[in-house]
């Protein structure tokens, strides 16, 4: 299978203009997708995509670099299509044209209209040969397609015949070479995909639309200007030149294209060629003609062909005809016609290829209807912007997987008017939002001015207390503590304090003896109180302390009485010692037997200490 489309995705606005315009749906849309999908298995290669897309999404693949590569390593033919002259109407004489694909590299060139001269000659004897039965002609590769993939019950319509291209090929390898390779200059993307089922002499070895080789001309920085005249290569075409307008072929083949005499119908352009061979399969023997189509309106229409005026087109290729006829040795070109018109090549039988969609069932018809919104009795709106003549065949490709409801005029206009109100909805609750937020943050800055007063407030509070402070955190670190703890630890918490103003960010363990650092850290730990207990220091301190929960098990307080500090009265520390006395002694007395002369020590220790505090207040007063 030749691939002749690709998709940029990057280009793609997802507009579905493609699919609309595909009459075979291989431009589709699926569930999981949301920009379109080429299956080139389906195409005809008719180009209604490229055209329909202003995007430039979907472009023809090049074969530009395969063909400028083959020059560069052997001998090439080129073939051209006779609607040049349509085209390449700015290059005033046909034969500068030929000089200039000469240039180019190609050894040969050689025209089409001599193919299209066979194929008119044989079909002509197709008629006469087959009296009573109806024939579709086989020059147009799309039509051709179509024909075998979606009408397939009509392949033993179709003229048995090669298509102009291939029987060019043919015999322009039989006259300089069997080997030689060959490269068609086409305006048909079509021509591409069908040469697929030719082989040997018939077969096409690259492509080039029309533009393909405009660009080649100006890579090549070839231009008309000093170019001499060269002519094509034999055999020379005489009415095969006028192809590439509809009613041209039937002309080539000399039958009567009159109304009442003609044995044709010629039906041109996208929905008229269809129709036609859609009617041919409906009911031939009331048409009781055989038909010549045409998927564009003139070859030189087609994809491959820049932008231009039909009509004007038709008399640049009207007049190119009559000067080529005009010109030609009518004598040798018979001789040619009748050499090469009999070759087996010419002969092809085109098989069925059914690419029909398999019909969806009821159920799955009225989901689509669903999902269009049209449950009830105003489901056949028939507006056709969906690319469909009616609702139920939009519903049936949906069922069909190859469309979406969002092609569909009126519901994609209610989504929108749904999508409106909601985008209203939404800014709404995102004004209330703003609003919101912007006193949300008025509130948090309040909060956080107030927060770092209160914050200078407790830590002047702190450093104007008495009793030593400190504000321990769950990673026991000193957040905040005052004068009085940095001087009751001594010495080498003064030196840290310079260091660390307010011994900030300090871990409480290197600060304090392991009695009290334990008791602090199972406060932190279980969320319990510690409340006025005394405890040594160290060897010369005893200090009163209180350890009690700030954020529980977040943050703690820690409050510290130096017991011989001046600042206490010495008549409290005589009083809580001498309750220690009272207390230890009849502990003593409950445990003596195995305290014993521990008791006296301490008995005599602390009546030391209270002989010490009696001579201090005696030398005071």
């Amino acid at each position: 299978m030749t691939d002749l489309l690709q998709l940029e995705e990057i280009k793609c606005t997802a507009c579905y203009s493609c699919v609309k315009s595909c009459p075979v749906q291989a431009v589709y849309i699926n569930k999981d997708s949301i920009t379109p999908q080429i299956n080139n298995e389906r195409c005809i290669g008719c180009g209604s995509c490229i055209n329909a897309c202003s995007y430039g999404a979907i472009i023809p693949i090049s074969e530009i670099e395969t063909v400028e590569q083959m020059l560069s390593e052997e001998d090439i033919a080129a073939i051209c299509d006779p609607a040049i002259a349509g085209e390449f109407k700015d290059i005033s004489d046909y034969r500068k044209f030929v000089n200039m694909i000469r240039l180019l590299g190609f050894k040969y060139v050689c025209e089409v209209s001599f193919g299209v001269d066979i194929i008119a000659k044989k079909q002509r004897n197709v008629l006469s040969s087959h009296q009573g039965k109806h024939f579709i002609t086989s020059h147009c590769p799309v039509m051709t397609l179509y024909t075998e993939q979606f009408q397939p019950e009509l392949s033993g319509n179709i003229t048995p015949l090669v298509t102009p291209f291939a029987a060019t090929a043919c015999v322009v390898r039989k006259k300089y070479g069997e080997n030689l390779k060959i490269v068609s200059i086409t305006p048909c993307l079509g021509a591409k995909k069908i040469n697929n089922k030719f082989k040997g002499l018939t077969h096409i070895d690259a492509f080039l639309s029309f533009k393909d080789l405009r660009k080649m001309f100006y890579s090549h920085n070839i231009k008309e200007d000093n170019i001499e005249f060269s002519d094509f290569d034999a055999p020379t075409g005489n009415l095969g030149s006028l192809y590439p307008i509809p009613h041209g072929f039937i002309e080539a083949c000399s039958e009567n294209v009159g109304i009442m005499e003609g044995k044709f119908i010629t039906a041109e352009g996208k929905h008229d060629s269809i129709d036609a061979v859609n009617q041919f399969a409906k009911d031939s023997r009331t048409l009781n003609s055989s038909l010549n189509v045409y998927f564009c309106e003139g070859c030189f229409m087609a994809t491959g062909c820049s932008k231009g005026d039909k009509f004007i087109r038709n008399a640049f290729t009207r007049e190119y005809a009559v000067k080529r006829a005009g010109g030609i040795d009518t004598k040798k070109w018979q001789q040619d016609i009748d050499t090469w018109s009999n070759q087996s090549e010419m002969i092809h039988i085109y098989e069925p290829n059914s690419q029909r969609l398999a019909s969806p069932t009821n159920e799955k018809i009225e989901e689509a209807f669903k999902l269009l919104g049209k449950e009830g009795s105003s489901r056949a709106t028939n507006c056709k912007s969906c690319g469909y003549d009616t609702c139920l065949e939009l519903a049936v490709a949906i069922a069909q997987g190859v469309a979406t409801e969002k092609m569909c005029f009126l519901h994609a206009k209610q989504d929108n008017t749904n999508y409106s109100n909601q985008l209203k909805l939404t800014t709404e609750n995102l004004v209330t939002l703003r609003k919101q937020h912007e006193q949300t943050l008025d509130d948090l800055a309040n909060v956080k001015q107030s927060d770092n007063e209160s914050r200078q407030t407790i830590s002047s509070m702190l450093n104007h207390l008495y009793p030593a402070v400190a504000i321990v955190d769950n990673n026991l670190k000193i957040t905040q503590s005052n004068t009085a703890f940095i001087d009751i630890l001594g010495e080498e918490a003064k030196e840290i304090d310079e260091i660390i103003p307010g011994l900030k960010g300090a871990n409480i363990k290197t600060l304090l003896p392991g009695n009290i650092y334990s008791q602090i850290e199972y406060v932190l730990k279980n969320s319990e109180e510690i409340i006025n207990k005394d405890v040594p220091l160290n060897d010369n301190k005893f200090i009163n302390i209180s350890i009690f929960n700030l954020v529980p098990k977040k943050s703690i307080g820690i409050i510290i009485r130096n017991l011989f500090s001046g600042e206490d009265r010495p008549e409290e520390i005589i009083n809580r010692l001498n309750e220690v006395i009272k207390s230890n002694l009849l502990d003593v007395q409950q445990i003596g037997f195995v305290l014993g002369e521990g008791a006296a020590r301490t008995e005599k220790m602390l009546n030391s200490i209270i002989r010490s505090y009696k001579e201090q207040i005696g030398k005071k007063e």
